[in-house]
């Protein structure tokens, strides 16, 4: 059980990593949030491909090479329920230390992106508007921190769907 906890902090340490890696190699005003995305999540992925490994090891040393789906499964989503706990907890920290303009520097993103598919200037204020009002929500932790779990969670659960069904060995 040990080593499941320990494949959800690598999961977990893997992103918190990988934030500050791709915000030093990517810092500045013309940073690209399409390709932030890209980039977050094939870390996530890979982060998480922790889920498959830390199951796999407990079916070969701990249960004789032998896993029920059923707890295959639940050995997935605890790895990844741990790797979601220190992602949130790391992004609880890392946004108001590193990333306090971000609303600024999104809503920009945004509006350039609105400028250029044309749509008109009421309806760019009104997207500016609304943007504004989600990012001043999103100061607030109660709100914050269930739309970064949602970033995270739902991903893990496929994988470790996806995971269980590969490692399940009557």
């Amino acid at each position: 059980m040990k080593k499941l906890i320990y494949f959800g902090l690598l999961a977990g340490l893997i992103n918190v990593i990988g934030w500050f890696v791709l915000d030093t190699i990517f810092q500045g005003d013309d940073f690209d949030f399409s390709l932030g995305e890209t980039l977050g999540y094939t870390a996530m992925l890979i982060a998480l491909s922790t889920v498959f490994f830390g199951v796999k090891s407990y079916r070969d040393k701990e249960l004789d090479g032998v896993i029920s789906f059923k707890d295959a499964f639940i050995k997935g989503l605890i790895i990844v329920s741990i790797a979601s706990l220190i992602y949130v907890i790391g992004w609880e920290i890392y946004y108001p230390n590193f990333k306090a303009d971000f609303g600024e520097k999104y809503t920009e993103y945004l509006v350039s992106n609105l400028e250029e598919q044309g749509l008109s200037s009421a309806e760019i204020s009104e997207e500016k508007a609304s943007m504004s009002e989600w990012m001043e929500m999103y100061k607030n932790p109660l709100y914050r921190v269930p739309l970064t779990l949602m970033e995270i969670f739902p991903l893990g659960l496929i994988i470790a769907l996806i995971s269980a069904l590969i490692l399940k060995r009557k």
